[in-house]
């Protein structure tokens, strides 16, 4: 099992030198990964998720870190792939590339307000891109939604973990290209840690999509925090990342949150 600090980027944490201070700081005390949202439409200021992971690329050493998640359908996936390649080879291998769908305002908010439907497509077309660029592939494609003639660069090796709302079948999309699983449950309350017996109905589903059974599954939720005695649990169902939240904490709350350590 492995742990995370997982932060916002925008409105507390919007200041990209206290990002790159805290996954510092989470490194020291022993964490596993340091993940980052990316979002547009948000509580300014607004720290670019890939701009800071420069940073944070930069000064740690060890810690696995990555924007979980990218809106891949409004991205362009050639300049997706410029990114995530150089900043593998920054890090020497630390970049976990998360990808999912993105909030409606991301799109509406600039005149991109396309159906659930076309964005789905996107995604999967994106994600196809994405392999393929990663491998080193001479590419050429001419797709629904994007088109590439003859555009290769250096293969590198990237995790992709693909995301989204469960149960709604968007966190399967293209489960046969990625490496991991980041699932969200969200209620009337905010977004949901899943149980050890939800987690293991999600690798199930996951698996039964066309994922590999070995693939990471990595959870989330602003409530209740997993303790240490709940991570067997978690780890027999299938689990290999838990990530700490700080979407309802305070900046000196995450410090303490961030100074304690994983829970072993």
């Amino acid at each position: 099992m492995r742990f995370a600090i997982y932060v916002p980027c925008y409105g507390p944490y919007g200041d990209p030198a206290l990002l790159a201070e805290l996954a510092v700081a989470a490194e020291e005390s022993g964490w596993d990964g340091f993940f980052l949202w990316d979002h547009l439409v948000a509580a300014p200021p607004v720290a670019d998720p890939w701009v800071t992971l420069g940073a944070v690329a930069a000064r740690t050493n060890r810690i696995v870190f990555g924007p979980m998640i990218v809106p891949l359908p409004r991205r362009r996936p050639w300049k997706l792939a410029a990114e995530a390649g150089t900043l593998q080879r920054l890090s020497g291998g630390r970049l976990r590339l998360g990808l999912g769908m993105g909030v409606p305002r991301d799109y509406e908010r600039f005149g991109e307000a396309e159906p659930a439907a076309v964005r789905a497509g996107r995604f999967r077309e994106g994600v196809e891109l994405l392999e393929r660029f990663f491998a080193g592939e001479r590419v050429r494609h001419e797709g629904a939604h994007f088109q590439v003639s003859d555009v290769g660069f250096a293969p590198v090796r990237v995790p992709m973990w693909t995301s989204g709302l469960w149960p709604r079948k968007a966190p399967f999309l293209s489960a046969a290209r990625v490496d991991g699983l980041f699932p969200i449950i969200r209620d009337e309350d905010g977004f949901v840690l899943p149980t050890p017996e939800q987690a293991g109905r999600i690798k199930a589903d996951f698996v039964a999509s066309g994922g590999r059974a070995d693939a990471d599954l990595a959870l989330w939720g602003s409530g209740v925090q997993p303790t240490a005695a709940l991570v067997p649990e978690y780890a027999e169902a299938g689990v290999t990342w838990l990530l700490q939240d700080a979407w309802r904490r305070s900046v000196a709350e995450l410090r303490a949150v961030v100074a304690a350590g994983p829970p072993r």
